[in-house]
């Protein structure tokens, strides 16, 4: 994986130097003797049957009246008059009815002549071959990064008229190379990368655990080792994988004392270690969903800020929040159901833990450094620094922005959130959290300057690959928008499906991609240059975009949670000492309920305003609280329905025996009379 990373790298790089757009195709027509030049600029290919746009500038040498303006297609003319000005720009719709080439003249009353623009037409249909290949590749390959490639290679192909060479140079040489020039998302992996390499610091300089020992220091019984385990997770907001790998390696040895199986320590670590990172604006997650969301509008030209949608679309995340409250009222009730509470039986019957840390401490990557003193404030200054500092720029730069509008919009703090440059804003809160960190790590003398900088290679480096995904899921979507992908699926669709049952098909999708993926961003790179441009064509209800966006970010969290092929799952499986195969067992029974009751409760009737989104999280926990108290139970108790059902029995055998004691008497009684 990442040598294939590399190599997306050296090809941009090396087409970086030729930059060119093949999105447009310019031509230009000179009449000198009439002072008149016509820029015409068209799409390079067009799908049958869907409207495109072409833009034309008419350039005179003087002002004069206004000019009429004819485009001729076949026997179809279309005129438009152009008011007077030096330049003048027009545009025009073209729907195409047949497939190939076709052919447009376009005269200007003042100029000599006509100008003809060619436009190459494909089958509608497929344009849905992108999507659909980079999808199968997914589940069939699990490569993401070469999935993705392939997606933006077939889309090129089709833009470039069936020209292989074309394709391959528009891939590379346009395509992988627009994200670095846009301001937007190279900023989001600055923050990204920045965010990595200070996450890599904390932990390496003991912090973390410092922390997680300190807390931990409260708990007496293994309930309490899960309690405090859930709590812990709450800090770890910044990274998933690093939230797993820290509760793990930290708090592994610690419950494993106070008798709570590997298990259920997995599960809980596995699970709020993916749960708060996807839900929290300040994580690493969130600048790769911010561009995700921002990137996605402006392929239909719209212009929004992406950590207001992600703040708005964090109470319709109903798989994701259901399954942390779910976790939160488990280890609450502290009751458990197969096939848990048989590895938790056995734990307390062996005393200690089903499968130890051996193999992690054997692992020199993985042992923990001698001699750094665990400090706990070493992990909270920095991510209290990181969160007020993120917070404040984000405030004073919307106020800018609302005081510098001359709109009468109040400064209140959701306003200013909503205008600010929520990317700039993140990148300073870590940087000063990063300077911060190299000041007060070399301060203590726990590692010197020049070791805390090699720390922070390493994280930028672990994060080349999430960035690679992100660049080319951005590269799909500008390459999917070219060819018209979005449009035909909203016209194929038209009125056949209300806009209302939308959040709930992707949701179905994001469980399935990310299922068979193991990745959530991955996924989400997919599906999201695909699903908003088809939203914003189908309705302009922006509450139905929020409901999509968050059916996206929710859903593919259930890769993350329950694909054996997940790097958290492996990473939940290696840092809580868990065999594997109990591992996807305990996930699974836990999380594909909640993904049941998600969907429909959820996404689905909540999507259809069938009542307002609160009340889905209400029947989902009285739904999560119903199923632990009936069949769940303590070690060595017995569960409701056990107990109702013993009960019975016993009913059922004192009836018997007071019967069988009747009869005995009447026998008697019978045999003396005789």
């Amino acid at each position: 994986m990442k040598r294939w990373s590399f190599v997306l790298c050296l090809l941009v790089v090396v087409a970086s130097e030729d930059n060119t757009s093949n999105n447009t195709d310019n031509v230009a027509s000179n009449n000198t003797d009439t002072g008149c030049q016509i820029s015409v600029q068209k799409e390079k290919v067009v799908s049958k049957g869907i409207s495109s746009v072409l833009k034309a500038t008419v350039q005179m040498n003087s002002m004069e009246a206004d000019i009429s303006v004819s485009i001729k297609q076949g026997n179809e003319t279309t005129e438009m008059i152009l008011k007077q000005g030096f330049a003048r720009e027009f545009r025009t719709v073209i729907t195409t009815t047949h497939l190939g080439r076709s052919y447009y003249n376009i005269c200007v009353s003042g100029c000599s002549s006509c100008k003809e623009v060619s436009v190459f037409s494909i089958p509608a249909p497929l344009t849905l071959l992108p999507p659909i290949l980079t999808v199968f590749l997914a589940v069939v390959t699990r490569q993401v990064l070469l999935s993705l490639t392939c997606g933006v290679f077939t889309s090129a192909l089709l833009a470039s008229a069936y020209n292989p060479l074309d394709a391959f140079m528009q891939t590379f040489n346009s395509y992988l190379v627009l994200p670095f020039l846009d301001p937007g998302k190279s900023g989001v992996m600055i923050f990204c990368s920045i965010m990595a390499g200070l996450i890599e610091i904390t932990e390496k300089s003991g912090g973390a655990s410092g922390l997680a020992n300190q807390i931990f220091k409260l708990a007496r019984t293994p309930q309490h080792a899960a309690m405090v385990t859930t709590a812990l997770s709450f800090f770890y907001f910044f990274d998933d994988f690093a939230g797993i790998m820290i509760s793990g390696k930290s708090l592994g040895p610690l419950v494993s004392e106070l008798g709570l199986s590997s298990q259920k320590f997995s599960l809980i670590v596995h699970m709020m270690g993916v749960i708060i990172a996807s839900l929290c604006p300040l994580s690493s997650w969130a600048g790769i969903q911010i561009g995700y969301i921002e990137s996605a509008f402006k392929l239909v030209g719209m212009e929004v800020s992406g950590f207001s949608y992600l703040i708005q679309c964090i109470p319709y995340r109903f798989f994701v929040v259901s399954s942390l409250l779910a976790v939160m009222l488990y280890v609450l009730i502290n009751k458990d159901i197969p096939p848990m509470i048989g590895y938790e039986e056995e734990k307390r019957m062996k005393g200690r833990r089903i499968t130890d840390l051996s193999d992690i401490k054997e692992d020199p990557e993985l042992q923990k450094v001698e001699d750094i003193p665990e400090r706990w404030y070493n992990a909270i200054i920095p991510l209290v620094t990181l969160v007020a500092v993120s917070i404040l720029r984000m405030y004073f730069d919307g106020k800018e922005a609302i005081i510098s509008s001359g709109l009468d919009i109040p400064v209140t703090f959701l306003n200013c959130v909503s205008k600010c440059d929520s990317i700039n804003s993140l990148i300073i809160g870590t940087s000063v959290s990063l300077v911060l960190t190299l000041v007060l790590i070399p301060a203590q003398r726990i590692m010197g300057l020049s070791k805390c900088l090699e720390h922070f290679v390493e994280g930028v480096k672990s994060m080349s690959e999430p960035i690679m995904i992100l660049i080319l899921a951005w590269a799909l979507g500008v390459a999917m928008n070219d060819i018209h992908t979005s449009e035909y699926i909203a016209l194929a669709l038209g009125d056949n499906m209300p806009v209302e049952y939308f959040p709930a098909l992707v949701c179905v999708i994001g469980y399935a991609m990310s299922y068979a993926s193991g990745s959530a961003m991955g996924t989400q790179g997919i599906i999201f240059p695909l699903i908003v441009p088809v939203i914003v064509h189908l309705t302009k209800d922006e509450d139905v975009y929020i409901k999509t966006i968050a059916a996206a970010f929710s859903s593919t969290v259930f890769g993350n949670l329950c694909s054996p092929i997940a790097d958290t799952t492996i990473a939940g499986v290696l840092f809580t000492g868990c065999p594997m195969l109990d591992h996807i067992k305990v996930m699974s029974v836990f999380c594909m309920p909640l993904a049941v009751i998600s969907l429909i409760f959820g996404d689905l009737l909540v999507g259809l305003e069938i009542y307002p989104f609160y009340v889905a999280y209400i029947i989902n926990i009285i739904i999560v609280f119903v199923v632990f108290v009936v069949f769940g139970r303590g070690v060595k108790g017995k569960s409701l329905v056990q107990s109702l059902v013993g009960r019975h029995r016993n009913r059922c055998d004192s009836n018997v025996s007071s019967e069988d004691g009747e009869r005995t008497a009447l026998l008697s009684k019978t045999e003396k009379g005789d």
